[in-house]
């Protein structure tokens, strides 16, 4: 697992549906890539991530460009976007087409967290880019951003 890790935080990684502790050292994170379409979740990431460079999209097709042109050290994606929810992941435009794009990328070892709140859509996109991926729902992302300090 990548170096990035400070924070010790825990999640459900889908398939094994399990905690599991790891740390997160935001102070190593430089650049940020995030697909998110919520206002207020793109507010919270602004200030979380305010010192970082962040390129955050609601855009599937510009997402796809970016991370096909540019590596991060982080990647947030999202499952459901354009205000909708519980999709399937068969529909397009979807965080699912940027988690199956990821692996054809320099991005392919970049660490990545599914954040939607649709269980399903997120075990797909684990499914489909298994590397360096895991399944944190936005609430529980909340919590693991909330102080700076190690835990």
């Amino acid at each position: 697992m990548s170096d990035i890790f400070k924070r010790r935080i825990m999640f459900s990684n889908f398939p094994n549906d399990g905690e599991i502790r790891f740390t997160i050292h935001l102070d190593k994170i430089k650049k940020v890539f995030i697909l998110e379409d919520d206002e207020k979740r793109k507010e919270y990431f602004k200030e979380v991530f305010k010192d970082k460079e962040l390129v955050m999209t609601d855009n599937v097709e510009y997402a796809l460009r970016v991370v096909g042109a540019r590596k991060f050290d982080l990647i947030l994606l999202d499952h459901d976007l354009d205000g909708k929810v519980f999709v399937d992941s068969t529909v397009e435009r979807t965080g699912c087409e940027v988690a199956m794009e990821l692996k054809n990328t320099m991005n392919i070892e970049t660490f990545c967290i599914i954040h939607s709140m649709n269980p399903t859509g997120a075990a797909n996109m684990v499914k489909a880019h298994p590397f360096n991926t895991c399944y944190i729902p936005f609430f529980m992302l909340k919590e693991a951003f909330k102080t700076k300090e190690a835990t």
